[in-house]
């Protein structure tokens, strides 16, 4: 729990890792590993090289995630807590809801939690919208409640 002067502090929401999220990774290894082993079947090493290591690295990341206990990210109206940043106050710190583009034009959104600043805001950590266990618009919702200001 987190601590801050002493006092156990209350946040209104918990978000943790989509578990739905986690089981599509682990479909994703098993159909890149049947790919990379039909293509090495083929003959065509590279292809199986390349297949291979989409799945170690889709795996990695599942894993990581999966072995999380806790919930990701928790806020409420005193600020907002990650493991990453620790607690941080909504004085300190923007959350949004942003759209990153790709150069080929695929699109994912991210929620970023940002540093406040004069001119510039700096992106302190961003965490794919996918992988959280709500949906974004009740995200959305809850954010524009606590960051107003």
């Amino acid at each position: 729990m987190s601590q801050k002067k002493g006092k156990a502090q209350a946040f209104e929401h918990e978000i943790y890792y989509s578990q739905s999220s986690i089981a599509a990774d682990g479909f994703w290894v098993l159909i890149f590993l049947g790919l990379g082993i039909f293509t090495a079947v083929m003959g065509n090493y590279w292809g199986a090289l390349f297949l291979g290591g989409a799945a170690l690295f889709i795996s990695v990341r599942a894993v990581r995630r999966a072995r999380v206990n806790g919930p990701v990210i928790k806020f409420g109206r005193s600020g907002i807590w990650t493991a990453q940043l620790g607690f941080k106050t909504w004085h300190q710190v923007v959350a949004v809801m942003q759209t990153h583009t790709s150069t080929r034009g695929a699109t994912s959104l991210h929620l970023s939690i940002a540093q406040r600043g004069s001119n510039t805001q700096i992106e302190l950590q961003s965490i794919p919208a996918n992988d959280l266990a709500v949906d974004v618009r009740t995200l959305r919702v809850w954010l524009k409640k606590y960051t107003v200001g």
